[in-house]
């Protein structure tokens, strides 16, 4: 076998440096202690409880819960919380301990209802097997069109799998991946230039309504007037829906419910260090100020998402700019919910990658690296501070001032006649 060529040894150590291969291993080594923790939580313990004394598949027990009095016609008691409790209890008799209050809309009921059929383990592995195949439909997908700006896919699904929102979601049981499957629908409706479809899969956030405050702001500034279409059909179909087959007045009990829950929202964060927004900052400051000095924030994000969609910057990263804002703004989001963060960061990695500028590669590489380190230890246990909504912040910064150079840039050189060079991410590539 003869040595190969300086030039292909070059070209390995552009695209793999010492940092890449030690950002892989860390990857593959991180994926298989979280999972073999995942694997002994799932299946040490006594019954339903793990060897740490917590349920298993904690959150997962209130849409069973939920989705059992769907099933057995006691509708009226989803939004009565001492009987959701004793349904909880003689579902689960272990589960004495655990309070859920009654947060989720009635389709989140819908939803789960055949799940009870089973038994509370076997509906929480199947929920569990679910939730893992979605994340790689959807990662896998996502990643594809993007393999010549990232061209490892050891990394990328190593990356993947080690996670911390991901592997978080399938801990607690959550349903945040049908956030992420509704921001990537979306996101494949665009890319075919089809906004009302892509309008319906957003509509799909009614799941969780806090994350659609930023498309919300996007729809009406930008006039996207075929999404928000979209997105009206789709809430009136999930609604109707409910109506018909639970009745009105249990849509009723939820809108009579939710002041509830925005008055005693710190109360629906048991952990405050598991938060991972930017309120998880505000909330810090002193009562007096707290309130508007998250509003300010949340309107330098909003502000940042607009100035990043009308720019005419490519579509992947639009979306992705969308989905960081909806975690930034999100008055509620733990850990798993920032399972969404999978998208934006793959194509902000590409995006990054392709413009072969190595300066702010290495620093969005970087920032996305110690952003997985705070992910998994929450920083806010130790130092009250939740360092993660730092670098958040710092990668939407970051990316916005990206893609404002790049528009300038553009603006300046079409006004001039200039053509604008296309770079090949793979013949240079950057990491």
């Amino acid at each position: 076998m003869t040595d190969e060529s300086p030039r292909i040894t070059l070209y390995r150590r552009l695209r793999w440096p010492q940092s890449a291969r030690k950002a892989r291993i860390h990857a593959v080594l991180l994926a298989s202690v979280l999972w073999a923790a995942l694997i002994v939580t799932f299946t040490a313990g006594s019954g339903n409880r793990s060897i740490s004394g917590t349920i298993k598949g904690p959150d997962f027990l209130q849409f069973y819960t939920i989705g059992s009095l769907v099933r057995t016609g006691q509708i009226g008691d989803l939004y009565d919380a001492e009987a959701l409790h004793r349904r909880q209890v003689a579902l689960v008799p272990e589960s004495g301990p655990e309070l859920y209050p009654p947060v989720y809309p009635p389709h989140a009921a819908l939803l789960f209802a055949p799940f009870s059929a089973l038994s509370f383990r076997q509906a929480m592995l199947l929920w569990s097997a679910i939730t893992i195949a979605l994340f790689w439909v959807i990662v896998r997908s996502t990643w594809r069109p993007l393999a010549a700006s990232l061209p490892d896919s050891m990394f990328v699904f190593a990356a993947a799998a080690a996670f911390p929102p991901f592997w978080n979601l399938v801990l607690y049981g959550q349903i945040s991946i049908l956030v992420l499957a509704a921001f990537w629908a979306g996101w494949m409706a665009l890319d075919r230039q089809r906004p009302f479809v892509a309008g319906l899969a957003f509509g799909l956030l009614l799941i969780k309504p806090q994350f659609a405050v930023p498309l919300v702001v996007v729809v009406l500034v930008c006039r996207e007037w075929a999404m928000m279409l979209g997105a009206v059909t789709s809430i009136a179909v999930q609604l109707g829906t409910v109506a018909v087959v639970l009745g009105v007045r249990v849509l009723a009990a939820y809108a009579a419910f939710v002041p509830v829950m925005l008055r005693h929202a710190d109360l629906l964060e048991a952990k405050p260090f598991q938060s991972h927004s930017l309120r998880a900052l505000t909330r810090l400051a002193p009562a007096a100020i707290a309130l508007p000095l998250w509003v300010v924030l949340v309107a330098a994000v909003l502000a940042a998402l607009v100035r990043v969609w009308t720019s005419g910057a490519p579509l992947r990263v639009r979306v992705g700019v969308l989905i960081l804002a909806s975690v930034l703004v999100n008055p509620h989001l733990i850990v798993y919910d920032a399972v969404v963060l999978a998208l934006p960061l793959l194509w902000f990695g590409a995006y990054v990658q392709a413009r072969q500028v190595r300066a702010d590669a290495v620093m969005f590489w970087t920032t996305v690296y110690w952003l997985c380190v705070t992910l998994i230890a929450p920083t806010a246990r130790a130092i009250a501070v939740q360092v993660s909504v730092i670098l958040m912040t710092w990668i939407l910064v970051l990316i916005t001032r990206i893609v404002m150079h790049d528009y300038v840039t553009v603006a300046r050189s079409a006004s001039r006649g200039i053509p604008v060079p296309v770079r090949d991410p793979i013949s240079q590539p950057v990491l």
